[in-house]
């Protein structure tokens, strides 16, 4: 515990503010600032914090207006308002007051110890609300200045805490071990001089490492540290009591995880007397213990004693801290599981649903800042309260409408709310862009793209340099979270109605969500079941409807097998399209009523899945029966509904020249064909080629005649850097390799396979990092590729475009994306948060609609259905209709029939009408285009009487990836 933070404001006026100067102040506001300044004292010493708040900005604003902004009696204000709102979660409050206050007195010359403790409650405040990078930042700072002046110990414990927070429980160790080695030390010094030693400290540290040892389940360690804590702490005689407190706490908890309930609950008991008497018992540190004895009392089912326990928590924790603040919300969802554990619904439900709208609006304020990864941390401390919420309706409640709405309005809420975090910032940023706006972007781009490079360059050097980049694009993330918060529209969280009135009357939303089941009458550490599918369906009227659809695992599975026979024309894929279909759609059939428009938000395995391709109990695809959209939620229609005005021009991208007059290949250099070639993660990249694609030029040349005014880059004009440069295009199709990197484990090649042999030995000689980031993952190739590490050591970009680069493209504006290229719509699933790839990229970039593929196509079937998509585009058909008539024209041809030749692409986004835009002059001939072969990703076999004209490589291996053969067709 930091000793700034943990003494509050009961240790009195920080060094910096004293002596009281207020000689300024009118005698009416004298007497009115003495007045507010002693109830907010008042209300502190209760640890009535929600009250204190509100007192504080009332002194706070009294102060400003009669003494100025940095008048150090104004300071003080903000630092007394700033720790009252932490203490209510109200995080960016309490952020921007103390770095206001921060930076006053840097300014000034005061010595900086003598405000190490504001520095502290600053980086705690980061840490609450998820923005870890600044919050470290702040404590290394002063751990180096402590260093200089003898004092370390908050700043370390800080940094553990810190680590402990992220999860990081073995950094958070060896920072404790490293503090309790220190005193350790320092208490032998001591005592060797006959020093009268304060062994708090050291009682603190080894409380603290017990604590973690705990958590790591390091049973046996943390009992020894634990007990040496309280021996140490309990020889303060009485002037360490809030410690000893928190030690018996965390004993208590060790007993309960090793099933000694009768100990737990006596140093509980203890632990709650010592809180009670030194702190008062409403302050919101009583609730703590209290929580845990009510849950031992329902893990015993004495629900008598458990419930008035955690009724008087939560009474303290509204009081003080709030209505909306976490604790309240998990001491609801306690009360609420207890409820329902008596068989109570009636009680249960209210619980429930004041818990989720606490949880929202807290979940809807932590967002606006921190970095991608810092953002998907705040959504997964939600996914239990999210499974509890489905369990009550699915479980407990199937037949109650009120608590049906409440589990579909929380995945409505919940689901791909990262993707929408960092959609949002980026937009926010470009709406109300500024020079310093620009510049951020701009650094982020750079970022990605050095990122990107490092990445495909090859094993030399590339650890440090990629986790240097990838700790500064975490920095620039949060800081464009920072700086969009201040002007986003709408922060508020989603209705159900609005998502309602935005569904089409012949269509409907259809959700799928992966949950833990929660049974209500389990012991609560023993009410988590394995994961299931649950569908909500919602008309544009009335109620919504479910289906539970089943164990996750099994549906994964079944959809896998499915996929693997669906990328290959040799089998017939109708068993296990209709076994997918009977867990699946077949349960959500009989509540579409008349619809005919699927709108559908997959989760898990089922965001690969082309539902069209499943074949129903008649033996029907169902792609003849429903025109299907992807959804990366239900919430998407409401932003769908008011689209950005559509750009202007567009452009058409295809058959790259790789090579740009590139010598013969080096020695070890190696197309990748093979299908289990392209499973390899640890390949040297910079040994890999691609193949050239002049069958792309016709296509482009087709669809350019479909869209007047059409920008046409071909050859050594289908660069990286053109792509870059545009500025939200109408419509832009990129026709190139595409590819995705699974992070799975290297699979073992076919012996006999020269090349896969030789990409094996390559793989074993060589020292990459595996990237953990997907969006490094997938990409695609542009003119140059072949020549990578030569056109970045010219200072250009490298010719493979990654999603993370595509990710920060302004595509704002842009109606359509079109990739037709191999496996552009895949990606790594992210349950609760959609595909990681080039799909979810396009979004970020701020694409409305985008067509992808979901597998290695071919090249012939592409280039007949897309022309035929342009064609029904231009008729004025929708965007998913005309894609289901193109495809319905393939399938109703037997050289097509197959669904590998026409199911793989599909429409993510709004699938709605394209908007009218004022076309350009013609922009001229299609560029030349590098001679070779034609290609749009075939495979041998694959039908047809053409004969293969070559074979395609793509970019592989550690995170580089090929595709498959091309045909010409």
């Amino acid at each position: 515990m930091l000793s700034g933070p943990a003494a509050v404001e009961a240790q009195g006026r920080p060094h910096w503010a004293d002596p009281p100067r207020l000689e300024q102040l009118s005698r009416d506001d004298d007497r009115l600032d003495v007045e507010l300044g002693n109830q907010m004292h008042e209300r502190m010493v209760e640890g009535r914090y929600f009250e204190a708040a509100s007192l504080a900005e009332r002194l706070l604003d009294l102060r400003q207006r009669a003494l100025g902004p940095e008048h150090p009696e104004t300071l003080l204000a903000a630092v007394h308002a700033a720790r009252n709102h932490r203490r209510i979660a109200e995080y960016h409050r309490a952020a921007s007051l103390l770095e206001r206050v921060v930076t006053a007195l840097e300014r000034s010359d005061i010595p900086r110890w003598w405000f190490f403790s504001e520095q502290e409650w600053l980086a705690l405040t980061y840490r609450d609300m998820g923005d870890f990078r600044r919050a470290e930042a702040v404590y290394k700072r002063l751990l180096a200045e402590g260093a200089q002046m003898g004092g370390t110990a908050d700043a370390l414990r800080g940094l553990a805490a810190l680590a402990r927070v992220q999860g990081n429980l073995d950094a958070a160790a060896q920072i404790y071990e490293r503090e309790l080695a220190r005193q350790e030390q320092e208490n032998t010094k001591q005592r060797s001089s006959g020093t009268t030693y304060d062994s708090t400290d050291l009682g603190v540290a080894l409380s603290d490492l017990g604590e973690v040892y705990r958590l790591q389940g390091n049973h046996a360690a943390a009992e020894r540290h634990l007990e040496r804590a309280v021996k140490i702490l309990e020889a303060r005689k009485g002037t360490a009591e809030l410690s000893l407190a928190t030690a018996l706490l965390h004993q208590a908890l060790l007993y309960r995880d090793t099933g000694d309930d009768t100990r737990a609950e006596a140093l509980l008991q203890r632990a709650l007397a010592i809180r009670e008497k030194e702190l008062r018992p409403t302050h919101p540190d009583v609730a703590e213990p209290l929580v845990h004895l009510a849950a031992l009392a329902w893990e015993k089912k004495v629900y008598g004693r458990a419930e008035p326990l955690y009724r008087r928590a939560l009474a303290i924790l509204q009081q003080a801290l709030g209505p909306e603040h976490p604790r309240v919300a998990e001491c609801l969802s306690a009360l609420e599981g207890l409820a329902l554990g008596r068989g109570k619904l009636r009680e249960a439900l209210p619980m429930r649903i004041a818990a989720v709208a606490a949880e929202d609006r807290h979940l809807t304020r932590l967002l606006t800042s921190g970095s991608e990864r810092e953002k998907r941390a705040f959504v997964g401390r939600l996914e239990r309260s999210t499974g509890a919420t489905i369990s009550l309706h699915v479980i407990s409640a199937p037949t109650n409408g009120q608590a049906a709405a409440l589990a579909l309005t929380t995945i409505l809420r919940r689901k791909a709310r990262v993707l929408d975090a960092m959609t949002d910032s980026v937009a926010s940023l470009r709406r109300k862009m500024t020079a310093q706006d620009r510049a951020l972007l701009d650094r982020l781009a750079r970022i990605d793209a050095e990122l990107s490079a490092e990445a495909y360059r090859g094993p030399a050097g590339r650890p440090g340099s990629l986790q240097a980049l990838a700790d500064e694009r975490q920095s620039v993330e949060a800081e464009v979270s920072r700086r969009s918060a201040a002007f986003r529209a709408d922060q508020r969280p989603v209705l159900l109605e609005e998502v309602q009135a935005a569904i089409p009357e012949d269509a409907a939303l259809i959700e799928l969500f992966v949950y833990r089941p929660q049974k209500p009458r389990e012991k609560p550490r023993e009410q988590l079941g394995a994961p299931r599918y649950v569908a909500y369906v919602l008309r544009r009227s009335g109620a919504p409807a479910f289906a539970d659809l089943g164990d996750a695992r099994a549906i994964d599975a079944a959809v896998d097998e499915l996929r693997r026979a669906l990328s290959s024309p040799s089998g017939d894929p109708s068993r296990l399209a209709r076994n997918v279909d009977a867990q699946t759609m077949a349960r959500v059939r009989p509540l579409l009523g008349s619809a005919r428009k699927l709108l559908i938000s997959p989760d898990g395995a089922l965001s690969l899945l082309p539902f069209g391709a499943l074949v129903d109990e008649d033996q029907r695809s169902l792609i003849e029966r429903f025109t299907v959209t992807y959804l990366t939620s239900g919430r998407d229609l409401v932003r769908l509904a008011t689209p950005a005005p559509p750009g202007q021009e567009a452009v058409v991208i295809a058959d790259p020249a790789f090579d740009e007059g590139a010598p013969e290949p080096r020695v070890g250099e190696l197309p990748c064909e093979d299908e289990e070639c392209l499973a390899l993660r640890a390949v040297d990249r910079s040994l890999l080629r691609f193949l050239p694609l002049a069958g792309t030029t016709k296509e482009a040349a087709a669809i350019g005649e479909r869209l007047p005014g059409a920008r046409v880059l071909t050859g050594e004009g289908a660069t990286e850097e053109a792509v870059k440069r545009l500025a939200g295009p109408r419509i832009l199709h990129i026709a190139t390799h595409g590819f995705f990197l699974p992070a799975d484990a290297p699979r073992t090649g076919a012996p006999g396979g020269r090349e896969l042999d030789a990409v094996a030995r390559a793989a074993a000689a060589s020292s990459v990092v595996q990237e953990d980031n997907a969006l490094l993952r997938a990409g695609l190739a542009l003119a140059g590729a072949n020549r990578r590490a030569h056109r970045r050591e010219g200072g250009g970009e490298d010719g493979v475009l990654t999603a993370a680069e595509v990710s920060g493209l302004d595509l704002s504006g842009t109606q359509l994306v079109v990739l037709s290229a191999c496996d552009t719509g895949v990606g790594e699933t992210s349950h609760g948060e959609g595909v990681q790839g080039l799909r979810r990229a396009l979004a970020i970039a701020g694409a409305e609609t985008q067509v992808m593929s979901l597998w290695r196509v071919g090249d012939q079937a592409t280039r007949h259905l897309m022309v035929a998509y342009y064609d029904q585009l231009k008729s004025g058909r929708n965007r998913s209709d005309a894609l289901r008539d193109a495809q319905l024209s393939l399938r109703g041809q037997r050289e097509t029939a197959h669904p590998f030749y026409w199911a793989a692409f599909i429409v993510s986004g709004n699938g709605g009408p394209l908007q009218t835009a004022t076309p350009k002059p013609p922009a001229g001939p299609v560029a030349p285009g590098a001679k070779g072969r034609g290609c749009a990703c075939d495979v041998p076999g694959a039908g047809g009487d053409a004969a293969l004209r070559g074979e395609l490589a793509f970019l592989l291996a550690g995170l580089a990836a090929a595709a498959r053969r091309r045909r010409a067709g």
